[in-house]
């Protein structure tokens, strides 16, 4: 931040004042120059030192001339209360044009100019020459003097007080004690200017002069008085030109307004210079340097700009790579182009040196000027989400509590524009959600909201209808569940019943053919074609069985059949090789889990990208991808392959390790099945319970081994001394402490009861004849004793702590916890097969075949949660999506608030849900009307403005009123 260097010379250091500004100057000057001397310190320093004196002051009275003529240094004078002397001295500097600026409040000679200035030329009527003699009386205090005396020299000083202000009407300036509204060094710098302005003949020079003490000030409100204003159309088209070339003043306003986070300097520069080329060069002279400035997270970002020695990248792939590094994503990185800076990608660029930066409000500025505002937002979301995970292992960590504000901000803008475009069309919301960004490297919002955790977002009912329509495909919405399952039971329904939404046949082909696009492929032509000589039976079967929602019905059944066999082979019909081969059992469910393994596998490579798939995928798909079930998973079909292998191999005086391992693995997949609740609203979030239980459990045993491993060492060194190293050591220290956890107190070990199956001799227990009889020792009682309080009380309380934190933690956002994991369950029953283990087999051969068969002739397979639309469709979302941040900005709080009520009690297609509209408390209503009044107030000055600046300009302006929603 720039500062003012100033001097300021005092009547004498014995006055109080002066003390007063000396201390101040000392402890506030900083790296500044700024400084504070004395009349009667620079006399007596010119009598030690002649030379470097005398140029400065020849006498006294001559010191502000010296300043202001010789010197050529801006002069003001101060008036803070003073005496006659100080008075005379004001009108000394103002004969000679010094500006006096005199503290109103501060008493004496100060407040009996100011009461002169403020009645101005009718200073010389009767009724205020009272008021002034009062206040010049003030000067001389209570002394000796005559009355007339004093009378005489008031009205003196009043005649001399109107003479000046005749004559130097505008070198006097007021400033109360009592302002509150307008600072003291505010009204320094606006005379300050008023003298470079007056000085300045140069109109190239007096702008570029302005521009400088608006930077050096950071006063954007000189800069919107005297440039950025309607009537300067020629000056602004001349200075406009020079943000693009380097080393200009308003390319460097603009780039310290924007390293110093200057709000407002930065709204008048955008809104007056609209050219986007002119901010193409401007970034082209000082992205890099944005991102190297100081105090903010780009040095930590790009810790290669410092390193000189490193060959230099363009800025734009630097930033694409901190990017990627950041959200973890190859998909994510956000620009395409990274030779250059695109002309369309000017906002966006500065929007995520904002976010970055963590400058919240200069991000809103640029996202408002940016396209595809949704995505934009959440993209800043999942950035600021990212670097808070990340802030408390960097040296920006007391960054992390406004990153983490940052995140809500973003998803909340998204959340609330969202809103806006739902109640205005909600079918072309919903066609959003799916559609490919192209700005941000053709992902889907749908994309970034699931891969980075964004539950608010997915919770919107935007997002949840989408859902449902891809949940249940072509069946319609208002079918309930049980007839769903019924139907598919028996087919026979279907074809009689219309439950299933089907187009005409002419619609059909068409609508076929503007889901391709105009680069519609010959096979996808002939696909069309052959559409519309299917019989109407055999696409109703086709789009029943290949939707969601059965191929999840049906997985369900098969995994419970598929349980059924595992537990009749393992409880009846499991033998060692040599004595009977497997049954035929036994082979289904090997069939069954080399297809689901294979299927996981398959799934897993694929995420995130159903059109294709790409080998360097696969690492990064694996930070998103291993979650808990998932992990659960895998270890389920290790155990299983585990147990394969020890059923061929083992022999019969072995076989039990096998029987063993099956018999724990048929345990895994009974739990496994636990994933299906996933489909219901009420118990689907506590399987997600559970499996963040587990994850308290981990933490929960680390803490408990050490007081386990402490305890039963004590035990076994005095209950059973000088025992051989080995296994059996360890599995005896921890097998008392562990089971006493659940009660089982072996006290008739710790008094030393001698059961008829132990011994004392060490031979017989030494070679395994017996076991050994414990040692009776009075501490272990007591060492009991403080065990029991640890664990029983301590431990197993906390533990109980930590589950009712997990149980209130997701309790507490229920609904937006199911909603978030019931994207992925669409999402992976979307692209499952509709066969069922083991014939899912012959799905895989086909997607293998069409997979070389789409990179060899360039094909993309068809999915609805990636759609690439027309340049006409996406232009109309554009608008759209346009229009609802127009109304999202200029709407209330209040409406925000209904509106988001309203969208949050509708129905959600099968799934109703009605929330009542509570009142609103006394505070949020104070709250509401406060931000409500604001907005008008803010509304009001704008128009006035524009206003005042159209009058001014005389110019012809028509007014064009197009209703909202109004759709092409």
């Amino acid at each position: 931040m720039n500062t003012t260097n100033i001097w300021i010379i005092t009547e004498g250091q014995n006055t109080c004042i002066g003390q007063i500004v000396e201390e101040l100057i000392r402890e506030n000057t900083g790296k500044s120059q700024s400084c504070c001397c004395h009349k009667d310190d620079i006399l007596q320093a010119r009598t030690r030192n002649e030379n470097g004196i005398t140029k400065l002051q020849q006498h006294e009275g001559n010191l502000e001339v010296c300043i202001k003529e010789h010197l050529a240094i801006p002069l003001i004078v101060m008036l803070v209360g003073g005496e006659e002397g100080s008075f005379e001295a004001a009108l000394v500097n103002l004969k000679r044009s010094v500006p006096i600026l005199v503290i109103d409040g501060s008493g004496k000679a100060a407040d009996f100019i100011c009461k002169g200035s403020r009645m101005g030329m009718n200073i010389s009527s009767a009724e205020f020459q009272s008021e002034l003699i009062h206040a010049a009386k003030m000067l001389y205090g209570s002394n000796d003097e005559k009355e007339n005396t004093i009378q005489t020299k008031c009205e003196k000083l009043i005649t001399q007080l109107e003479d000046e202000m005749a004559e130097h009407p505008k070198s006097i300036h007021v400033y109360s004690v009592h302002e509150t509204t307008y600072t003291l060094d505010k009204t320094i710098q606006d005379i300050l200017f008023d003298v470079f302005y007056l000085d300045e003949q140069n109109e190239d020079n007096l702008t570029d002069n302005i521009l400088h003490f608006v930077d050096l000030w950071n006063r954007p409100d000189i800069a919107e008085k005297k440039i950025f204003k309607l009537e300067n159309s020629k000056v602004l088209e001349e200075l406009q030109k020079k943000l693009g070339r380097k080393g200009s003043t308003l390319s460097k306003l603009f780039t310290n307004a924007l390293k110093d986070d200057r709000i407002d300097m930065v709204r008048q520069v955008l809104e007056y210079i609209l050219d986007k080329t002119l901010y193409k060069s401007f970034l082209d002279n000082s992205l890099e340097g944005l991102y190297q400035t100081d105090g903010c997270l780009g040095k930590y970002l790009f810790p290669e700009l410092k390193d000189k020695t490193i060959k230099q990248k363009k800025i734009v792939e630097m930033v694409n790579d901190a990017v990627v590094k950041i959200l973890g994503s190859e998909d994510m990185k956000p620009f395409e182009k990274e030779d250059e800076i695109g002309i369309n990608d000017i906002f966006k660029h500065l929007f995520i040196w904002a976010v970055l930066m963590n400058r919240r409000d200069l991000a809103m500025l640029f996202w408002k000027r940016d396209g595809d505002s949704i995505y934009s937002a959440l993209f800043a979301s999942s950035l600021a989400k990212r670097l808070a995970e990340t802030a408390s292992a960097e040296a920006f960590m007391d960054e992390q509590t406004a990153l983490w504000e940052s995140s809500r901000h973003y998803e909340d803008l998204a959340y609330s524009v969202m809103t806006e475009l739902y109640l205005n069309d909600r079918k072309h919301a919903r066609q959003l959600l799916v559609r490919e960004v192209k700005r941000y490297n053709s992902t889907t919002i749908f994309e970034i909201t699931e891969k980075f955790s964004l539950m608010k977002f997915m919770g919107h009912a935007a997002c949840q209808t989408k859902l449902n329509k891809i949940w249940k495909g072509r069946i319609k919405g208002d079918t309930s569940t049980l007839k769903v399952i019924m139907f598919a039971v028996t087919f026979f329904p279907i074809l009689k019943w219309n439950i299933l939404k089907l187009h005409k046949t002419g619609e059909r082909a068409k609508n076929k053919v503007t889901q391709w696009g105009k680069g519609a492929t010959q096979d996808q032509q002939n696909i069309s074609t052959c559409l519309q000589s299917v019989p109407n039976w055999m696409r109703k079967l086709y789009y029943f069985y290949n939707a969601p929602l059965i191929k999840f019905l049906f997985s369900v059944l098969t995994y419970m059949t598929m349980l059924v066999v595992f537990s009749l082979f393992v409880l009846t019909d499991l033998h060692p090789m040599e004595e009977k081969f497997p049954s035929i059992y036994e082979y289904i469910v090997y069939a069954w889990a080399a297809t689901s393994l294979t299927e996981e596998i398959r799934q897993a490579i694929v995420m995130g990208n159903f059109q294709s798939f790409e080998w360097r995928q696969l690492s990064l798909n694996a930070m998103t991808w291993f979650y808990f079930w998932t992990l659960f998973e895998m270890l389920m079909y290790l155990m299983f392959i585990t147990s394969v292998f020890l059923r061929l191999t083992m022999p019969a005086g072995r076989f039990h390790n096998a029987r063993m391992m099956y018999a724990v693995t048929l345990g895994t997949f009974i739990i496994n099945s636990m994933q299906f609740f996933l489909v219901s609203k009420q118990i689907g979030p506590k399987v997600i319970m559970i499996g963040r239980m587990m994850f308290d459990v981990i933490f929960f045993i680390l803490i408990f081994a050490v007081f386990l491993f402490g305890f039963g060492v004590i035990y076994q060194a005095t209950m059973y001394p000088n025992t051989e190293p080995g296994f059996p050591l360890f599995q005896n220290i921890i097998f008392l402490p562990y089971w006493q956890l659940y009660g089982e107190l072996f006290l008739e070990q710790f008094y030393g009861a001698l059961p008829d199956d132990c011994t004392e001799n060490i031979e017989l227990y030494s070679n395994g004849t017996m076991d050994r009889c414990p040692e009776r020792n009075q501490i272990n009682t007591f060492v009991l004793a403080v065990y029991m309080v640890v664990t029983h009380i301590v431990l197993v309380n906390l533990l109980i702590a930590m589950f009712s934190h997990t149980f209130t933690k997701v309790q507490d956002n229920n609904e937006l916890v199911w909603k978030f994991h019931r994207f992925s369950l669409i999402e992976e029953y979307y692209d499952r097969s509709s066969f069922v283990p083991p014939f899912i087999i012959l799905s895989h051969l086909r997607i293998f075949i069409l997979y070389i068969k789409n990179r060899c002739t360039g094909n993309t397979r068809k999915n609805k949660f990636k759609i690439t639309g027309k340049a006409a469709e996406n232009e109309k979302l554009a608008i759209l999506e346009k229009d609802a941040v127009y109304s999202h900005l200029n709407s209330s709080t209040r409406l925000r608030r209904r509106r988001a009520k309203n969208i949050d009690a509708e129905k959600d297609g099968f799934e109703a849900i009605y929330e009542k509209d509570t009142e609103l408390s006394l505070q949020e209503q104070i709250h509401v009307l406060s931000s409500d009044v604001d907005l008008l107030q803010k509304d009001l000055e704008e128009t006035l403005k524009t206003v005042k600046q159209i009058m001014t300009t005389k110019q012809n302006v028509l007014i064009v009123e197009v209703p909202r929603g109004l759709h092409s």
